[in-house]
């Protein structure tokens, strides 16, 4: 049977392991090099998108803030946005205010079809939206 201050010291040898463990992990992972896929370019701006969480949605349905801030995933050449798959997060600027049901409606079919069906430009409204965002007018 094990006394109260054998537990004691058993318990704070497993708390130096574990912290040393810790330690040793954090070491590693500061040493390694960023991965194959890293950031790919994308720009991150989060004031942006807590700004669009409380715009009303895009898409025409009228429905109020809060909104989800939805990336766009098509390709602008104009705009110099190029087409990002399932696993690349395109930059924050270009993301616009959805509802939780239009964004995943958006997600659920072709999202050029999705803006087209509104007859929507959705760039002009991320356009629009980043430069109201940074002062430079409606």
């Amino acid at each position: 049977m094990t006394t109260a201050q054998e537990k004691a010291i058993l318990r704070a040898a497993a708390e130096i392991t574990r912290k040393k463990n810790r330690e040793r992990r954090q070491a590693i992972k500061a040493q390694r090099k960023p991965g194959g896929k890293a950031d790919r370019g994308r720009v991150r701006d989060t004031g942006y998108l807590a700004f669009l969480r409380r715009q009303p949605c895009a898409c025409g349905c009228g429905a109020p803030a809060p909104s989800d801030a939805a990336h766009l995933r098509m390709a602008s050449p104009e705009r110099g946005k190029l087409p990002t798959g399932m696993q690349v997060k395109p930059s924050d600027r270009f993301a616009v205010p959805l509802r939780r049901a239009c964004h995943e409606r958006q997600h659920s079919m072709s999202e050029a079809r999705f803006w087209s069906e509104r007859g929507i430009d959705p760039f002009v409204v991320a356009d629009r939206l980043y430069a109201e965002y940074r002062g430079e007018g409606a």
